[in-house]
């Protein structure tokens, strides 16, 4: 199996050129616009000599032609995106689309003319439900109406439709999957993701022996370890058959700020609560809030079981170091 990632330098994607190359015959083709640097070589020296770094923009659509036909790829996992905040749109609109939807146009179009290609996932948002609606505790489902409020939502619901199209005229499985809020190692401001998610701040906040102020104790969200989304996706490559066009990929239960931020409290953070998140470091707010994801699609076609919970997610987190 030969896998490219495009966007296989940000962080998640390079948490699944890490998780991907680990398998047993597997190579990976990491291709990002971003370049190749000494922390991500330090990151993926344990799976090195199974992982084929290429520069690509995915919105050239030739360049994208030539390293699937070229590397002759098997499996494709589309995670090159911009993951824009709502104050990037006004300034990034033409930007955001170009990347996140014609850039998944031509990594379609290749996997649907180059006969290596045998599948191909695209790698979509929680994003797409918006804030809960009704009981926050309730799990939702792909089937479960949408809220595309905005542009990031609007590109990924596109993306994922456009991989349904995509499937019908190729013949070949194509599908969606939809990722919560994502912590773990290798989280960096980039162009491509200029905010840091709170899991993020708060262990750039432990290492750098900084106390903070927090808000929203009470904000829920499916908070997911990065290796268990490189385990899901690698689960669903291998399943027998693909029945459904859109995946949830999660641990599966949300969980409130407060509980996140006493993970790290353990490790040694110092945390003072404050009401006001104005007058907070690191606030999660109300428009934050994203209910827990159904994964029985993914558990019932891929056999996925997530296998770090919160507690145990950061931990390892903490002891890898990274």
């Amino acid at each position: 199996m030969k896998i490219l990632v495009t966007g296989g330098l940000g962080f998640v994607g390079v948490n699944l050129v890490r998780g991907l190359a680990a398998r047993p015959g597997v190579r990976v083709v990491a291709a990002d616009v971003l370049p190749w640097d000494d922390a991500i070589e330090r990151f993926l020296a344990p799976v090195r000599a199974q992982v084929v770094p290429r520069r690509l923009d995915v919105r050239d659509r030739a360049a994208v032609e030539e390293i699937v036909a070229g590397e002759a790829i098997t499996h494709i996992v589309h995670a090159a995106a911009i993951t824009a905040a709502d104050d990037e749109e006004r300034t990034r609109a033409a930007e955001i689309v170009a990347v996140n939807l014609q850039g998944s146009i031509h990594v379609l179009d290749a996997a649907l003319s180059a006969p290596s290609v045998e599948r191909a996932i695209v790698v979509s948002s929680s994003g797409v439900y918006g804030a809960p609606v009704g009981d926050p505790l309730r799990p939702v489902r792909e089937t479960d109406p949408l809220d595309l409020s905005n542009l990031y939502a609007i590109t990924k619901h596109s993306a994922e439709l456009l991989a349904a199209r995509f499937a019908v005229l190729s013949g070949k499985p194509m599908a969606a999957v939809r990722l919560p809020g994502i912590y773990g190692p290798m989280e960096r401001s980039k162009e491509s993701r200029r905010h840091l998610s709170a899991p993020g701040r708060l262990m750039t906040a432990l290492r750098e022996e900084r106390p903070v102020r927090v808000a929203g104790p009470g904000i829920m969200r499916d908070w997911t370890y990065a290796a268990d989304v490189a385990q899901g996706i690698a689960a669903l490559l291998s399943a027998g058959r693909w029945r459904h066009s859109v995946y949830n990929l999660s641990c599966g239960v949300a969980v409130p700020f407060r509980a996140v931020v006493d993970a790290f409290i353990g490790a040694g953070l110092r945390a003072e609560w404050v009401v006001d998140p104005d007058g907070a470091d690191i606030a999660m707010r109300p428009q934050q809030a994203r209910a827990a994801l159904n994964i029985e699609r993914l558990r019932t076609d891929a056999a996925f079981e997530p296998a770090s919970p919160l507690a145990a997610g950061i931990a390892a987190w903490l002891e890898s170091g990274e």
